[in-house]
């Protein structure tokens, strides 16, 4: 079995997505590097948890249960994370905390939109007069989205006459489930409308949100799919893995699943990669790389070509020295 780490889990573990990132000040971008810190923390105890509950557990069913058991434990400390903001209000404020409880449904889906690079830049300024944000410099919020956003739009060449893209998720049986789908033309529209109208009802402000023009929006699969999904993440990590190098693939093919079955309206990131640190952890006994904007990749990225990138963000990392 897994024996505690040989170095701890730390802030470098987990480095701080550039979506994030809005504003190029220094001294702010070290505040919010900070939440780093709290991940470490939390992923070194889900590790614990995970290595005590797994210690006397045989059968793949009752540890894929010890797999779930600590991937709510991480849901539910991301939920604790923003009752505790300091900020009243925002997108990170304590008021949005609900959000961080309301499960993903199909009457209720997560919709996220890509590629509006300007709001994210620092200085920007929105102009009611042509509905656009102007001026402002390039953050690296403003560049990733730019980034993804342009990824996005590639996944339709293959099917240019199609308003949505779905990203197929083979599982560990072989069956294929929807994941995430990416969307344009129409079906983008709706989807804005959708959005607007959700946060009209929440008495927010909806005077810059774009319903119109050359949108890319991304949204959360059907729920069956996505149960099914997660379902088979954490089966996959409850193998009994002969070797390191199945274990690591059992990871990178989770990983990928796990950002393709959002549970939860708001958090899912950061639950993620906190859940995935300490899962790796405990399966490799080494440290893993998470790749920046981990999340968008995924939901850009067709799923042999993001296990691919992340298999080769591993390379020289300690997380090979058993594989």
């Amino acid at each position: 079995m897994p024996h505690p780490a040989p170095t701890p889990i730390t802030a470098e573990c987990f480095p701080t997505p550039a979506l994030i990132l809005r504003t190029n000040d220094p001294t702010a971008q070290r505040s919010l590097r900070k939440f780093a810190h709290q991940q470490a923390e939390v992923a070194t105890s889900l590790h614990q948890a995970l290595d005590e509950g797994l210690r006397s557990t045989r059968e793949t069913d009752d540890r894929t249960t010890v797999f779930s058991k600590v991937f709510e434990a991480a849901e539910d400390w991301r939920c604790r994370i923003a009752a505790a903001s300091p900020q009243p209000v925002g997108r990170y404020g304590s008021t949005w905390t609900e959000r961080f409880r309301t499960p993903v449904t199909d009457d209720n889906p997560n919709l996220f939109r890509l590629g509006e690079h300007q709001r994210l830049r620092d200085g920007t300024r929105w102009d009611p007069t042509t509905r656009a944000y102007l001026g402002g410099t390039e953050t690296p919020a403003s560049r990733t989205m730019r980034q993804f956003g342009i990824q996005a739009l590639a996944r339709f060449s293959q099917t240019p006459d199609m308003d949505v893209v779905r990203n197929r998720v083979t599982l560990h049986d072989g069956e294929v489930a929807h994941g995430t789908q990416l969307l344009r033309g129409n079906a983008a529209h709706r989807a804005a409308t959708e959005m607007a109208t959700r946060i009209a009802a929440r008495g927010g402000d909806t005077s810059r949100i774009i319903t119109d023009g050359r949108l890319i929006y991304v949204a959360s699969a059907p729920e069956a799919d996505r149960k099914k999904i997660f379902d088979n993440a954490m089966i996959l990590l409850a193998h009994d893995h002969a070797s390191a190098a199945s274990a690591l693939t059992a990871w990178l093919q989770a990983a990928y699943l796990l950002y393709q079955a959002p549970r939860r309206k708001r958090g899912g990131d950061a639950t993620v990669r906190t859940f995935l640190i300490a899962a790796v952890t405990h399966l490799l006994n080494r440290l893993p790389v998470l790749l920046h904007d981990i999340d968008l990749r995924a939901y850009v990225t067709p799923q042999d070509q993001f296990v691919t990138e992340l298999r080769s963000a591993q390379d020289g990392a300690d997380i090979h020295a058993e594989a």
